[in-house]
């Protein structure tokens, strides 16, 4: 752990707590897809985060820099139901914490990055033991999330109670009877598990769940495009 940034802005005079770091700016710029607009953008939301840089962001603070890409002019990833996963994946030195250089990273990828650097995304966000392959339980724990996710922000929408257990009992079933369809259809060699080029023809569909909550309707993407 600890700040993997360098040296900290310095506090000025103001509305901002810190300077603007060019220089880090121009080297996060030319080594993502973002340009300097939205790589300074993005600087600014991760020291804001992170306590002026002095500290890494950990996993709330994390979800809490999703809610801010919107303001960036980036993608929306405040709704995805991988956010905890989005932080493993992001978190590449397996500190438990994301630096600004993984946090710069990852979204680049995610909100700029080619189809196949989604496509790869994607798959390891599912492959949660990271062997290479995605299981059926893999498959539908994370199926399971969406339907958790979608139904979280539909309660929210329309300021109906969902109770917690039995979210998490229609979540499963519904997750086990996807991912049972899902897998009679994409494990080809039928050995039990999805490779990547399985699993691709998967998500080059563009899969989503529609859950729906007295009438209102929500639509989850479940892969990263």
């Amino acid at each position: 752990m600890g700040n993997k940034q360098g040296k900290s802005p310095n506090n000025s005079k103001g509305g901002k707590k810190y300077k603007i770091d060019n220089d880090v700016v121009k080297q996060l710029q030319e080594s993502t897809n973002f340009d300097k607009v939205e790589a300074k953008k993005l600087y600014e939301v991760f020291y804001d985060l992170s306590n002026g840089g002095k500290e890494p962001l950990n996993r709330d603070k994390f979800k809490e820099g999703l809610t801010k890409l919107e303001s960036c002019g980036l993608k929306n990833l405040d709704n995805s139901p991988f956010g905890d996963r989005l932080f493993d994946l992001l978190d590449t030195n397996k500190d438990n914490t994301v630096d600004l250089q993984e946090f710069i990273s990852g979204l680049s990828i995610l909100c700029k990055g080619t189809a196949e650097e989604k496509l790869e995304l994607s798959f390891k966000a599912y492959d949660l033991d990271g062997n290479g392959y995605i299981t059926k339980s893999e498959l539908s724990q994370m199926f399971q999330q969406a339907w958790i996710s979608g139904f979280k922000a539909l309660s929210y929408q329309t300021n109906e109670e969902v109770n917690k257990d039995d979210l998490n009992n229609f979540s499963e079933e519904m997750a086990q009877i996807f991912a049972d369809g899902a897998f009679s259809s994409l494990d080809v060699n039928g050995d039990g598990k999805l490779s990547f080029n399985e699993f691709k023809q998967f998500a080059m569909s563009h899969p989503k769940i529609t859950a729906t909550l007295n009438g209102s309707k929500r639509d989850v993407p479940i892969t990263f495009d």
